[in-house]
């Protein structure tokens, strides 16, 4: 399911559903708890007509300006409605405010619902929700988690009703319910799986014009939270702050780019950010409607895919948070130099599904790119930012150690087998052997800045044996292609779109005839038919729609992007900028990306938004510009 208008500080990370209700809602100091996960709901009743804000009547949503703010519009009753929500940067609060216009000859009565229907810690075990008089908010809490719910508009008044029950249980559908004849229970408590929903009543004279601000706060105890209670002008001073702070992050490199391509560009970056905490790690996705096919979701740190986030980060100018990222990533590194499948955002082991054991030998559960990208991208940030101090700090602990577990982790001149980037296929990869080539020789590159010739030489000189291996056993002149991998020591020679990095880290020239022949049959083999885009390779049945000999695959976003780059690498530009065209195309309206495109109606498939979307994106218009 499509999340749209991801907005977040670091610590605080929201999204919305196709009907824009604010869905999950990652609150903690790494960012790393959902305890939303289900649909909050807002209603409007004009006069006696009650609606639920929805797709079927929201007219058009996007980011404001060039800024982290969502925005929406709609209309009920010749009531026009502007929505307009934010998470603000320096605090742990989400505010949402509704703006109304009058467009009727005669008075109108309108009541807002805002619904609260968190599951702290991930579960509906347990939670409390109480109204607190004193401050005439609603407070819901488990643990060291508390949420606070109130509104407040330009005269200073406060919410005028609220409702607290039970959801989800004993037949029960939910507070959410009550708000549908206008009038709330004021019921002051519920313990277990509750919700609750707080009312704001306007009234607007002809032509007449209001504003309400409604905000959730976000704190570890009751104290915390009821001390971040606002008035009108507060909450308005933090929108202006908010506003001005994403304006200023997203004109920070001023980059000369196709017009129609900056919009998706400025998108990119806030999305990218958003999934960021502020420990540096960053999640492959905040969407958490996977959860419901296979209890495991995306909201994971891959190193891969926080490499290639960090990478375009870094291209972008945004040098800091890149640095976040590895500052992270020495933290989480193992002892012996690699990294693990994937993290929690807080820095410990996440789930894995990649076994100890693999064909009766012992196996380590990674994919060897993940390792080697890190120490890839680390080496792009210094060749921007020539930080060498950061660098030095970073050395011993991260890319000495991971410099040596891919030096040693070989045999027979090419690295050990493990698992492919797509996580399904036990082998010795294109795509890996790529990485490590480009890891080494960045290693080589950090050994000799820092006047350790011996590692600067042996980094290089295993660097070059696995390039000259690769050429010569990879290559299959037969075909006229690279294999993909090398499994049980056979040449597996299925089309596969990871080829086209090949020459990103530097083990081929786009230009060498050898691939340019390996793009052609890429393309060929691999664009999809009628819908267009590139699939991943011959034969993917990754959530596939139906049986379809026509269709290779779904196409994939990430795959497009990098045939985008391969056409402008060879100075075919034009080409390249169809693809680009393509990947704007299939854009939802806000600028998200997802993972893949439904290849018979172009409508996003599995979750969304994917920040390597969003990543590869970002280093596709940056590398056209620099070329």
């Amino acid at each position: 399911m499509v999340r749209f208008l991801p907005l977040g500080n670091g610590r605080l990370l929201v999204t919305f559903d196709r009907d824009m209700n604010l869905i999950d809602f990652y609150y903690s100091k790494s960012q790393s708890e959902n305890h939303g996960g289900h649909p909050f709901k807002m209603g409007i009743m004009v006069d006696k007509n009650f609606n639920w804000v929805r797709n079927d009547n929201i007219i058009d949503y996007d980011y404001m300006d060039h800024t982290a703010i969502g925005r929406i519009y709609s209309r009920f009753d010749d009531v026009a409605v502007t929505i307009y929500n934010f998470v603000y940067p320096y605090m742990d609060i989400f505010v949402r405010r509704v703006e109304l216009k009058n467009l009727a000859s005669n008075q109108k009565n309108i009541k807002l619902f805002f619904h609260q229907n968190f599951n702290i810690y991930g579960n509906n075990i347990g939670d409390t929700a109480f109204y607190e008089p004193v401050k005439n908010v609603v407070i819901h809490y488990k643990g060291r988690r508390y949420f606070l719910a109130s509104t407040i508009d330009e005269s200073g008044k406060t919410m005028d009703t609220f409702a607290i029950g039970v959801k989800d249980f004993g037949g029960l559908e939910g507070t959410w319910k009550d708000a549908e004849d206008g009038v709330l229970s004021k019921n002051p408590v519920a313990i277990g799986s509750v919700d609750s929903v707080i009312g704001h009543t306007i009234i607007l004279p002809p032509g007449g014009e209001g504003q309400v601000y409604y905000y959730i706060s976000c704190g570890n105890s009751e104290e915390d939270v009821v001390n971040k209670t606002f008035d009108f002008n507060e909450l308005k001073y933090f929108e202006l702050r908010t506003a001005n702070f994403w304006r200023t992050w997203s004109n920070k490199g001023n980059f000369p780019m196709e017009t129609g391509a900056i919009s998706l560009f400025k998108r990119s970056l806030f999305i990218i950010r958003s999934h960021m905490n502020q420990l540096g790690a960053i999640s492959a996705s905040s969407d958490s409607d996977i959860l419901k096919s296979n209890k495991d979701g995306y909201y994971y740190v891959w190193p891969r895919d926080a490499a290639i986030a960090a990478f375009a980060l870094m291209k972008s100018t945004h040098y800091g948070p890149a640095r976040l990222f590895f500052q992270f990533s020495m933290d989480v590194v193992e002892d012996d130099g690699y990294f693990f499948h994937k993290y929690n955002m807080n820095g410990t082991r996440a789930s894995s599904w990649i076994p100890r054991i693999m064909k009766g030998r012992n196996n380590l559960p990674i994919q060897e790119d993940e390792t080697a990208l890190v120490i890839w991208s680390l080496y792009n940030y210094h060749n921007y930012v020539r930080d060498i101090e950061f660098i030095s700090n970073l050395y011993e602990n991260l890319i000495k150690k991971s410099s040596e577990f891919l030096y040693n982790f070989q045999e027979g001149g090419l690295p050990k087998p493990s698992f492919d980037l797509w996580e399904e296929r036990y082998g010795i990869h294109a795509f890996t052997v790529a990485t490590v080539y480009g890891a080494l020789n960045s290693a080589s590159k950090f050994a000799d800045l820092l006047g350790e010739t011996s590692y600067a030489e042996k980094y290089k000189e295993r660097a070059n044996e696995f390039k000259q291996n690769f050429i010569e056993i990879f290559y299959s002149k037969e075909k006229g292609q690279f294999a993909r991998s090398i499994i049980d020591g056979n040449l597996d020679l299925t089309i596969d779109a990871s080829l086209l990095l090949l020459p990103r880290f530097g083990i081929i020239s786009p230009d060498d005839p050898n691939m340019r022949s390996t793009f052609e049959k890429i393309i060929s083999k691999l664009w999809v038919p009628n819908i267009g885009g590139l699939a991943r390779y011959e034969g993917d049945n990754y959530q596939r729609i139906k049986p379809d000999p026509q269709v290779p695959g779904n196409p994939w976003i990430i795959t497009t992007l990098w045939a985008a780059d391969y056409y402008d690498s060879i100075g075919e530009k034009d080409k390249a900028l169809e693809l680009i065209n393509w990947v704007i195309n299939h854009s939802q309206s806000s600028g998200v990306l997802s993972e893949q495109i439904n290849p018979y109606n172009g409508e996003p498939l599995s979750v969304s938004p994917l920040v390597w979307s969003h990543s590869e994106y970002v280093i596709t218009l940056l590398n056209r510009i620099n070329r």
